[in-house]
């Protein structure tokens, strides 16, 4: 029987609006209640930042004021919700498992940033006995389960080419690994020093966004070059306009603009919709928005049982007590690879 205190260490956003002035630590505040049916409790090892987090905290919804900050994380099931005779789930107690907040949880309070956790048994998947659990919530959270509903839209095939934008971030640290698995060519974009980092995860062409004016100008000129080909996708993961209004000089009629960097908000990008309005950008455009999924967790567990994840790269860690330098980390845009705190 595990003893379960009353309070909890946590991080609280104490108001909307931007880091550091809305985070504070509480280290007394309560430990949620017991599992309902259908639910588990987490004791939490470690959390993963991501980016969406911050235009999260940004918002009045799905943010509320005296919520906990997080969303991806790893941990032990601890106790597990009274089960009824439809209850069908493999969660056990001592099992290590990872995921992403629901929205509906984070509504109502829960983050990955505290030391337990409880939610609904099927939002979690056991984490591979391959992946350390230092870096499980890398993979299981958001930057896996994104990349998990990118490859479904996608639908890359063996020697097809795609482009990669903003290569070197957590989700794209993971996409390059799982399209080299998959037979795809990989293009990546990012700084000249991270050139050996993408390469070492499988990029086979590598541009440096620094050395170009224009990186439209330089794809379409590359090409355009003979033997040359357009690309099969492009996976956009930092903000760049342009890159999708000048795509059809890089990339093939039928070929996709998967973008990750608009989130939610990307429905309402005018370049989308120019396709069907004023004969705009004829090229398809899917605005990439990842729901915590268990199913999309799993299939990024099952990368790593196929073997082509071979590594979870870590820009840093930081303590609990620190996880507002590790925001500051990420907000940086310095990062390469995925952030982390340690919270047990």
């Amino acid at each position: 029987m595990v003893n379960i205190p009353k309070t909890m260490k946590a991080w609280i956003v104490t108001r909307t609006g931007k880091l550091p002035g809305i985070l504070e630590l509480k280290t007394n505040w309560p430990t949620p209640t017991p599992p309902k049916t259908g639910e588990i409790m987490i004791r939490v090892s470690y959390a993963a930042l991501n980016p969406g987090e911050i235009k999260v905290m940004a918002m009045a919804a799905p943010c509320r004021v005296n919520t906990i900050a997080g969303m991806d994380f790893v941990g032990e099931v601890i106790q597990i919700g009274p089960t009824t005779p439809k209850s069908h789930s493999d969660v056990r107690v001592g099992m290590i498992v990872g995921g992403t907040v629901p929205l509906m949880n984070m509504w109502r309070g829960a983050g990955a940033l505290s030391e337990y956790l409880v939610l609904p048994a099927h939002t979690v998947v056991e984490k591979p006995k391959g992946l350390d659990e230092s870096v499980a919530a890398g993979l299981l959270g958001i930057a896996g389960q994104t990349n998990a509903v990118i490859m479904r839209a996608a639908n890359l095939h063996q020697g097809d080419k795609v482009l990669i934008n903003g290569a070197s971030g957590g989700v794209g640290c993971i996409s390059i690994q799982v399209l080299r698995g998959m037979g795809v060519h990989v293009t990546a974009i990012c700084s000249a020093k991270n050139e050996a980092f993408v390469r070492r995860l499988g990029a086979e062409e590598v541009i440096d966004y620094n050395a170009h004016k224009s990186l439209p100008d330089y794809l379409t000129s590359v090409c355009a070059e003979p033997g040359n080909r357009p690309f099969d996708a492009i996976f956009n993961n930092i903000k760049n306009e342009p890159l999708y209004t000048r795509s059809p000089k890089y990339l093939k009629p039928n070929g996709k603009y998967l973008d990750i960097e608009a989130g939610p908000f990307g429905y309402f990008k005018l370049s989308k919709w120019w396709p069907v309005i004023l004969g705009g950008t004829p090229r398809t455009h899917i605005n990439i928005l990842s729901r915590p999924s268990s199913d999309s967790a799993k299939d990024a567990a099952a990368w790593i049982e196929k073997g082509w994840i071979k590594e979870i790269p870590v820009d840093s860690t930081f303590e609990m007590d620190n996880a507002l330098q590790a925001y500051e980390r990420m907000v940086s845009n310095r990062a390469t690879g995925k952030i982390f705190v340690k919270v047990k």
